[in-house]
């Protein structure tokens, strides 16, 4: 089964996604697929703390997650998976995983970041990663509620070099 929704958001668990997307898309499961988080206890349960009953949370490291989805082993079609930026992706397919689509949500205002949208701003390290993504076939829409226009990342950056 494909996951219902791959979301890239630099703030992962929060109101938006808890309320906004799990509410339009009928999930029953967020994965949080996050290497630091997983590994830090304190900040796992801080992260799934926020998820209202009865939602199942959950945290993976980028390879268990990648095993998750090469095995099938869990039903992903009500899921949603948060990652925090394009690397993360690029790490999923390293492993294996297949990734056919990734909803693009907030990655906010840093130094050395350019805006794109009013929620996307992306330094050069970024643009590159999503190019690669963008180039093995990898669909990315920009969308920071369910409500709001698709765009996809591709014309933006496109446009923006």
């Amino acid at each position: 089964m494909s996951i219902q929704l791959l979301r890239i958001d630099d703030r992962l668990i929060h109101g938006q996604v808890v309320l906004g997307w799990v509410n339009s898309l009928n999930s029953n499961q967020i994965i949080l697929c996050d290497n630091s988080v997983a590994e830090n206890e304190w900040e796992k349960e801080l992260y799934l703390s926020v998820v209202p009953d009865p939602l199942e949370a959950r945290v993976f490291s980028v390879k268990e997650m990648a095993e998750v989805i090469i095995s099938g082993k869990i039903d992903l079609s009500k899921t949603i998976v948060l990652i925090n930026g394009p690397q993360i992706a690029e790490e999923l397919l390293a492993y294996g995983a297949k990734i056919k689509k990734i909803n693009l949500g907030g990655i906010h205002y840093r130094e050395g970041r350019s805006k794109l949208l009013p929620y996307l701003y992306l330094d050069t390290k970024e643009r590159e990663s999503f190019r690669y993504l963008i180039d093995r076939g990898v669909l990315i829409e920009c969308q920071d509620t369910p409500e709001a226009k698709r765009v996809l990342l591709k014309n933006l950056l496109e446009k923006t070099d």
